[in-house]
């Protein structure tokens, strides 16, 4: 039996399709396939596997069969990653029969939403082989594969017991637009108190932080923009905060929470759910996993000559965007520290640029949030 997990948006396209029973699982060595509906021309659908992320693009239509087709496409995506005769008869053998079942799983969604967001860079400039795509997709570094290699194509490998990659895929092609981060205007400065704030990246050593001042009228969908900003990430990926028990970010519109409620962050201020000594979790990328520590270290009244919001201190270079997580990272460090590494001009080549990662100068901080103004206004003439 093969489960394959959808969102609220697919499985409203697949209403008469199979069901999963609350015990069911998949037989299969790969285990469940998630999945969701990518509203391109024509539609599509992308499965994500749970043990690997190896993404699978398949057309959409006509939905009432795309359980029934699911199975060949993994198979041909398989086949074209090198995998060997036995292994896919025995998968296919198990996919005979297919349900579907609503996500369990928040990590394998985050990596879902990730891939997605990569597929349609590709689709934007001119990917339309969805098996090419799906190829090109797993090359793409996940941080919860840090023991399997970092990157589908690679956890592939070390399920089916090969070292490498089983097939040399197409490689990203270059000269992709990346598009600038938006970040949200900033909310006006109110006659309140002034919230100093200690964001420290866990797990880094020597610790990655910076400090910042922001206004205690600030909306947490603020906060989240300020620590962007602060860092230097791109604000590509999902993010939520952790408070006192309380989970807050964006709801998801299909209605998965699995399990655990999503209070809206732009309608909870910072200093409706914080105060001084108040310490909570942030977390960026569900699938690198970027969890900060933040501590409201002061509260203090406004100063009319004070800029707020600002980042006034802080220690050493944000790690890149999509290395792996903390592991990915001390690994990445590892390598571009020596050049006789064997990957060591693979990973030069993938970073695309110089980076040290002791340096950190906070007027990176206005810079990030003027390209942020700056693309947003380009946004919207566009």
């Amino acid at each position: 039996m093969l489960v394959v997990r959808g969102t609220k948006k697919l499985r409203d396209r697949l209403k008469k399709a199979p069901a999963a029973r609350p015990d069911d699982h998949s037989t299969t060595e790969l285990g469940d396939w998630f999945a969701t509906a990518l509203f391109w021309r024509p539609q599509v659908a992308l499965l994500v596997n749970q043990q690997t992320f190896l993404p699978v693009l398949v057309e959409l239509a006509p939905a009432s069969t795309l359980l029934d087709r699911v199975p060949a496409a993994i198979e041909t995506v398989l086949r074209q990653h090198g995998t060997g005769h036995e292994f896919l008869s025995a998968e296919r053998g198990a996919m005979q029969e297919v349900r579907l079942a609503p996500t369990n799983d928040r990590r394998v969604v985050g990596v879902m939403h990730e891939l997605t967001f990569q597929a349609e860079i590709r689709h934007e400039e001119g990917a339309t082989d969805l098996v090419e795509l799906s190829l090109d997709l797993a090359r793409v570094i996940i941080g919860p594969l840090h023991n399997l290699g970092s990157s589908p194509d690679r956890a592939l490998a070390a399920v089916v017991g090969s070292a490498e990659p089983l097939a040399e895929v197409i490689p990203m092609r270059p000269g992709i637009a990346v598009p600038s981060p938006v970040l949200a205007e900033p909310a006006p400065r109110s006659d309140g108190a002034v919230f100093q704030l200690k964001v420290t990246l866990r797990d880094t050593k020597p610790a990655v932080w910076r400090r910042v001042l922001v206004d205690g009228s600030s909306t947490l969908d603020h906060i989240h923009e300020m620590i962007q900003a602060a860092f230097g990430w791109w604000d590509y990926h999902l993010h939520d905060f952790e408070i006192d028990g309380s989970n807050y970010g964006i709801p998801d519109p299909d209605g998965d929470d699995w399990g655990v409620p999503t209070i809206d962050e732009t309608g909870a201020r910072l200093d409706s759910i914080a105060g001084p000594g108040s310490r909570f979790l942030y977390r960026y990328d569900f699938g690198d996993n970027w969890r900060h520590d933040v501590e409201v270290e002061k509260v203090f009244p406004v100063d009319a000559v004070m800029v707020v919001p600002a980042c006034v201190d802080g220690r050493r270079a944000c790690p890149p965007e999509d290395c792996g997580g903390t592991g990915g990272f001390e690994d990445l460090l590892a390598i571009l520290a020596d050049p006789r590494h064997p990957e060591y001009r693979e990973r030069r080549e993938w970073m695309g640029r110089d980076y040290d990662p002791a340096a950190f100068d906070p007027s990176e901080f206005e810079d990030n949030l003027r390209s942020a103004k700056l693309a947003a206004f380009d946004d919207e003439r566009s």
